[in-house]
């Protein structure tokens, strides 16, 4: 909810013009209409004598303004829109943002915890689908002012008939809680179904390699076709819900329509009331009133669909329940004495045996130790704890003998340099690849980072030298 409030203030600009927008619009369609009342009037008028203002004077007026006034609501209704696209847009960013940032701050466990394809659909996809729900939302101001400002001539022309109306389109809004019903299922589904599509090929994009040393790149095919099927079923199923809406609500106005003729002729021609222009009158806004009906009821058949979305989105935001490395507000200046583990127990998760039992070691200032063992006994587990991607379930991690706890991650981090048996490269040049962590580095340090590491050499081999463009992994 924090969250819902945070966006609505930061953007109350756009949503202030947004609903005044609609607001006038909806004020231009109910005058533009409302303007044939007395232009049939002057017509029943001119039948029976009598007419203060001539008929054609008053038809040419009426004409004036309806195109005044429909001109007038076409523009403020194309500014709702606008501004109700630029909020969506807004919407994307914020979220995504919002999901980078949690990505950024939140425990590794937790990312080690998830598929990668899952996290990038839910920063990319999902955040998109909310937007596309908030804009829902911001097309159906207009539509409810306009029914609001409709409703309120067809009152003055018959409440009988108006509460007629009323109650034959809620019976229709009612009939389409299944419909919306299902929406809800089949865009929980489609949201699984993003992040599956996403995760095989991720999949196959890292294990290229492998899938063609092995042959299997007919069994990968299989199984994404059968992926990207249950993917497009879903969302034509989705989709033709969605638009089950629009020839519901035609047969529904012809309904109305006869319904509204014969309640017309008991409630107003038999009484002598108005004659039967007055019944065109109200068939004819009733029938104004129909397609922004269908539009909020499409809406909320997508609003429907788009919640599951919006919801595995808020999931995904939520910090209580995932785990955070903080750290403390000491900066490390220098490291004099040892680094020292003391009776340090570690496991990934609460569930998992301890990767680490009662591990003690010194690693003493100007000393190289290295740490062996079979795959699995915790060497990069240890790793990982020096460089404080985990804290300790129990014991300390001294540094001079100030818990390692106590330090600022970022000063920590910045002392220690990794070289990982799992290269990972940007798709970037070489110069931004060794300024990675040093932005700012100028290039005689870049030559001097690359010298060390004794790549100077077959990196002015290549054409483009140190700017030379190297793609995912490092592949030129």
């Amino acid at each position: 909810m924090n969250r819902i409030q945070y966006i609505l203030k930061k953007n109350i600009p756009f949503i202030a013009i947004i609903i005044i927008t609609g607001i006038i619009a909806s004020l231009m369609e109910g005058l533009t209409w409302g303007f044939v009342i007395p232009l049939l009037e002057g017509v029943r008028g001119e039948t029976t004598g009598g007419v203060p203002f001539p008929l054609k004077q008053r038809i040419l007026l009426t004409a004036g303004f309806i195109v005044l006034f429909t001109a007038l609501k076409g523009t403020f209704a194309f500014t709702s829109n606008i501004f109700t696209l630029k909020l969506q847009m807004r919407v994307v960013k914020h979220y995504r943002m919002l999901c980078f940032d949690q990505l950024i701050k939140v425990g590794m466990q937790y990312i080690h915890s998830q598929k990668n394809a899952h996290l990038q659909t839910i920063a990319i996809i999902h955040t998109r689908e909310t937007a596309r729900l908030v804009k829902e939302i911001g097309l159906l101001t207009p539509k409810v002012f306009t029914i609001s400002v409709l409703l309120c001539l067809l009152t003055l022309i018959s409440w009988k008939l108006t509460l007629v109306s009323l109650i034959l389109v809620s019976f229709a809004s009612l009939v389409l809680h299944k419909v919306v019903k299902n929406a809800g299922k089949r865009g929980k589904t489609l949201a699984e179904k993003e992040k599956s599509i996403n995760s095989t090929v991720l999949d196959f994009l890292i294990g290229m390699k492998v899938i063609r040393i092995f042959s299997q790149q007919e069994r990968m095919r299989n199984i994404f076709e059968h992926e990207v099927d249950h993917h497009s079923k879903n969302a034509y199923r989705l989709v033709k819900t969605e638009s089950s809406v629009q020839p519901f609500f035609v047969t529904t106005g012809v309904l109305c329509l006869a319904v509204l003729l014969i309640a017309g002729s008991f409630i107003i021609i038999r009484n002598e009331a108005a004659g039967m222009e007055i019944v065109l009158t109200f068939i004819f806004i009733f029938f104004r009133i129909l397609p922004p009906f269908q539009t909020i009821n499409r809406a909320r058949v997508s609003i429907a669909g788009y919640l599951p979305f919006y919801r595995e989105l808020y999931r995904f935001l939520e910090t209580h329940d995932k785990p955070y490395i903080k750290g403390g507000h000491r900066t490390f200046g220098s490291f004099n004495k040892a680094i020292e583990f003391r009776n340090v127990n570690f496991s990934y998760n609460t569930k998992d045996s301890f990767v680490l039992r009662d591990i003690s070691f010194q690693i003493p200032k100007n000393k190289k130790v290295a740490i062996i063992g079979p795959s699995g006994s915790g060497k990069s587990t240890i790793t990982e704890l020096l460089l404080s991607f985990y804290y300790p379930k129990d014991g300390s991690i001294t540094i001079d003998g100030i818990d390692l706890k106590e330090f600022d991650l970022m000063h920590w981090r910045r002392k220690i340099g990794v070289v990982s048996q799992d290269i990972f490269l940007f798709n970037d040049t070489i110069s931004h690849n060794i300024k990675f962590s040093k932005p700012e580095a100028a290039e005689k340090e870049v030559e001097w980072a690359a010298r060390l590491a004794h790549a100077h050499e077959f990196i002015m081999k290549l054409n483009d030298g140190y700017n030379t463009l190297i793609g995912d992994r490092g592949v030129l």
